[in-house]
């Protein structure tokens, strides 16, 4: 099934990248001219993502995309303080090429932007933006709840059939994996020996 993206739904998108972008990075003259200068060549290049991948098989396409998706798991940086710079490095390049190609696989120039700028959003706008308002609990709670509303409500108009795996995978997500952490932390041993350090 072929989703064709509208203009007014990319326009959304990029409107919401660009300004979580400049949220973090604050705004200043010389961040607008970097966001305005990506935004032209990532317009620019589309047609050229799009045949991209075009001689490469569909199996070996979406095989390099599960292993940079799984590299992008491994690698990313999941502490609420900044950690280990290459591995943050390493886990959004992984993302965003895998999203790329990905991108390269769409039929029409609206969906090869809005690919990419939703993997920029997800991968490299909103971790920051997670690591800024980590210690304000209640705007990560109403950030998870409107994030997913919008999953469910734009998976209802564009793909009504994908609303009940969805809901079940949102639903372990947020609810059952998280009480099974805390079952698990009960049972949690730590075993002390003449093998630690002393300090």
């Amino acid at each position: 099934m072929d989703v064709r993206v509208t203009d007014t739904m990319l326009y959304v998108m990029a409107f919401v990248t660009i300004s979580g972008y400049l949220f973090i990075t604050g705004f200043s003259f010389y961040q607008l001219k970097t966001v305005l200068l990506f935004s032209g060549f990532l317009f620019g290049l589309s047609p050229i993502i799009q045949t991209l991948t075009r001689s490469i098989s569909d199996d070996t396409i979406y095989a390099m995309v599960s292993i940079c998706f799984m590299t992008n798991l491994c690698l990313h940086d999941y502490s609420s303080i900044n950690g280990d710079y290459m591995s943050k490095c390493v886990s959004l390049n992984a993302a965003i090429f895998a999203a790329v190609c990905l991108a390269s696989r769409q039929t029409d120039l609206n969906n090869v932007l809005s690919t990419i700028i939703i993997a920029i959003l997800f991968f490299g706008v909103i971790p920051p933006i997670r690591k800024q308002i980590a210690s304000h609990t209640w705007l990560i709670s109403l950030f998870t709840f409107l994030s997913t509303s919008l999953a469910v409500f734009i998976s209802h108009l564009h793909a009504p059939f994908v609303i009940i795996p969805l809901v079940m995978s949102i639903f372990a997500c947020l609810i059952v994996v998280p009480a099974f952490f805390v079952h698990l932390q009960k049972q949690k041993d730590n075993i002390y020996g003449p093998w630690m350090k002393l300090y």
